[in-house]
């Protein structure tokens, strides 16, 4: 709450730079979802299109994004102000102040450690899964490369959808409602938490090119989010976006690229 004036004096300079990192979240996506849709088209689904050239994604991913961008700036950081929430770190950057008054570099460090060691209990159970309940494949999935990217592009893009605009919008509506002006913990774990189960609905699209979507891999696909939507969600909470995305990506770069979950 320290931080509420610093964020609304610089509230401009802040969206314009979440606009920009949500642009290039989205942009550096591309490589990935065109080698799912190549995947795809290999494996015989002929419902599925891929331009000849990359240069069309460009333009439509990037017109799309400025334009969703810009509506998640304005639900995080002018909408949603009211629940404090936002990117305290981006606003204290243009503010040129020193970064460690507002955030330790041991609350960034075990904000990073929290994300690994979630990433390495999912890694765990996948294993034990595929011990017990193996998955059929219907395609193989893009090579470690193309999980390197998209990692800095999921970390990125969904921490701006599912944290910064889903999340504050949710308790800001709570705290309307309940005509409050500061929110309640158990306030604030009731966005993570649904938050956090659309952020796994969104996942479900993605899975289904890859298995077939039965109880089961909807389950796993659903509990898996939700725990790691919890932990960004907490980490959003206490430490700011720029801190969550970090963790997001750090924690997609050992869960996808370090790991091997699928195989």
């Amino acid at each position: 709450m320290r931080n509420a004036e610093e964020a609304k004096k610089y509230r401009w300079q802040a969206s314009l730079a979440v606009l920009i990192l949500f642009f290039f979240g989205a942009l550096i996506n591309i490589p990935f979802s065109r080698e799912v849709k190549r995947l795809n088209i290999e494996a015989g689904n002929t419902g599925i299109n891929l331009n000849e050239s990359i240069y069309a994604d460009i333009t439509t991913i990037g017109v799309s994004s400025l334009i969703l961008g810009a509506i998640l700036v304005f639900i995080g950081l002018w909408l949603s102000s009211r629940a404090n929430m936002g990117a305290p770190l981006i606003a204290r950057f243009f503010s040129k102040k020193p970064i460690g008054e507002i955030i330790t570099r041991d609350a960034v460090v075990s904000s990073f450690l929290l994300a690994i060691i979630v990433s390495i209990v999912l890694l765990g159970l996948f294993e034990i899964q595929k011990e017990f309940y193996p998955v059929a494949h219907k395609q193989s999935r893009p090579s470690k490369p193309f999980y390197a990217l998209v990692s800095f592009s999921a970390g990125i893009t969904e921490e701006i959808m599912f944290r910064l605009g889903l999340m504050s919008l949710l308790l800001t509506v709570f705290l309307f409602f309940k005509k409050i002006e500061k929110p309640s913990n158990k306030l604030v774990w009731t966005s993570i938490i649904i938050s956090s189960l659309f952020f796994g609905l969104i996942h479900l699209p993605l899975s289904k090119n890859f298995v077939e979507l039965t109880s089961f891999t909807i389950g796993v696909t659903m509990v898996g989010n939700l725990i790691t939507g919890s932990v960004f969600g907490w980490i959003f909470w206490k430490r700011g976006l720029l801190i969550a995305i970090l963790s997001h990506i750090l924690s997609d770069i050992v869960f996808h690229v370090i790991g091997t979950p699928y195989t």
